[in-house]
Formats: structure tokens, C-alpha cells, sequence
């Protein structure tokens, strides 16, 4: 089995991710502006469970991790994570920022919280708990590619589509979308390290691949569990058969 050196590695790994994950539906709607205020609250509900659950991946990552350098960066982001302005910065959790999000979209911050999330959602997420608790150390972090990894971009066109086709929303709710920009482009950095430096033999390699495609599996089962609850009833035969078609 080849041993792919470092760059060549985390471009195979990326060709792996986009083309296991081609634009949902969900995700279609949502940039072209077509998602209805009710279906915005849905998924914002429904996000909100993998976010306020975070620290159950990111605390075996750090656990697992044997290097103590990567530990601290590990911690930082869990701090990130559960709050920056625990330590003199801008940003409380990114639990809370969605909190505010949600508010801005019409949600009380009593129903994000209390919201029980839909069946395929939790399953993703132990799905994801799982993943991490079984992979070798480095490709637990690894893993973080596919969310980390893309998240500058892809916040940011959620962003930019947010303020210019739901102008309804107040700005200030948008936080949680500028702080993963900022943020995660750091963090795609470190995970790009990670891998690099700690999954450079055949075996580990291709677990990498395994994990990035379960990964992306796993976010893929998140957004259908939306799209088949508050979108496709709402859809035309033909225009759910032009959407499926264009995300397969």
C-alpha cells in the first residue's frame, strides 16, 4: 500500500471529502436564499444539539493525545469553544452564540435549549462520538478536516447568504458565523499539521480516508434528517426530484 507524503496526502484526503459531499439540499436552499423563516428555525434547532455537545469529541481528542505542544492547542480550542470571554476575549461559547442566532430567527432562547432534536440528529452525533473514541489519536483529530478544515468558507458563505437573502435576521445574530471564520482557519491549519506530522504510514493513512468519509457521512445524515422533516413536504414532486437529482 502506497505511503502518500504530506501535501499529496491531504489532497487526496480533501478529493475524498468533496467528492463524498457534494451540496445538500439543504445547504443548496439555504445559499440561494429559499429557505422559509420556518424551515431557518428548524434547522437552527437542529444544529444547536451538535454545538452544545461539542466537548464530548473535542474532550477525547484531547485525552487521547499523547503530545503535550498539541494538547495545548487542543485546550485552546476547546476554550474557544466553551468561551473566550472566560479569559479576557470577545467571544462567549459558540453554544450560546447559536443561542443568539436562534434568537435572532424568531427562536426564545427557552426553546433552542429545550428543543428535542430529531432522531437521525442525535444518532449523528453519537455516530461522530464513536468515530473519534475508536480512531487512532492523530486521526480523531484528523477528522476535524471536514468541519474545521472547510469552515472558514463555508461559514463564510453562510454568512454572506444569510445577510443578503434574510435580511430579516439582525446582524448582531450572525456572531456565531464570524467567530468560525476567524476561528477556524486556525484550526484548519492545526489539523492539516496533525495529519501531516502523525499519520504518515500506510495503515494510518488509510484510516485518515475512512474517518474523513464517515465524517462526512455523518454530516450528510444531519442534513437530511432536516431536509425530510421541514423541507421535502413543502417541495413539489419535480422540484424535490431537481434538487435530489443535482446533490447525487
Amino acid at each position: 500500500m502506497e505511503v502518500l507524503e504530506p501535501e499529496a496526502l491531504i489532497d487526496d484526503l480533501r478529493r475524498v471529502l468533496r467528492g463524498r459531499y457534494p451540496v445538500h439540499p439543504v445547504r443548496r436552499l439555504l445559499l440561494g436564499g429559499d429557505l422559509t423563516r420556518e424551515q431557518l428555525q428548524g434547522w437552527a434547532k437542529n444544529q444547536f444539539h451538535e454545538f452544545r455537545n461539542i466537548h464530548r469529541f473535542f474532550g477525547i481528542r484531547y485525552q487521547k493525545c499523547p503530545v503535550q505542544a498539541l494538547r495545548r492547542m487542543l485546550l485552546e480550542n476547546m476554550v474557544e469553544e466553551e468561551g473566550e470571554d472566560l479569559f479576557g476575549g470577545e467571544y462567549p461559547s459558540h453554544a450560546e452564540l447559536w443561542t443568539r442566532f436562534g434568537e435572532g430567527l424568531g427562536i426564545s432562547r427557552e426553546e433552542m435549549q429545550g428543543y428535542e432534536p430529531l432522531p437521525g440528529i442525535k444518532a449523528a452525533l453519537e455516530m461522530y462520538v464513536q468515530l473519534v473514541q475508536q480512531s487512532h489519536w492523530a486521526v480523531a483529530i484528523g477528522t476535524g478536516l471536514v468541519f474545521e478544515g472547510e469552515g472558514p468558507k463555508r461559514m463564510g458563505e453562510e454568512r454572506q447568504a444569510l445577510e443578503t437573502n434574510y435580511s430579516w435576521i439582525p446582524s448582531e445574530a450572525l456572531a456565531f458565523f464570524r467567530a468560525h471564520e476567524y476561528h477556524d482557519e486556525g484550526h484548519g491549519n492545526f489539523i492539516v499539521d496533525v495529519i501531516k506530522e502523525h499519520v504518515m504510514d500506510a495503515g494510518l493513512q488509510e484510516e485518515m480516508r475512512a474517518a474523513v468519509r464517515t465524517r462526512v457521512d455523518i454530516m450528510w445524515l444531519q442534513n437530511e434528517s432536516i431536509y425530510q422533516a421541514f423541507v421535502r413536504p413543502q417541495l413539489s414532486a419535480e422540484a424535490a426530484g431537481r434538487l435530489e437529482a443535482a446533490a447525487n
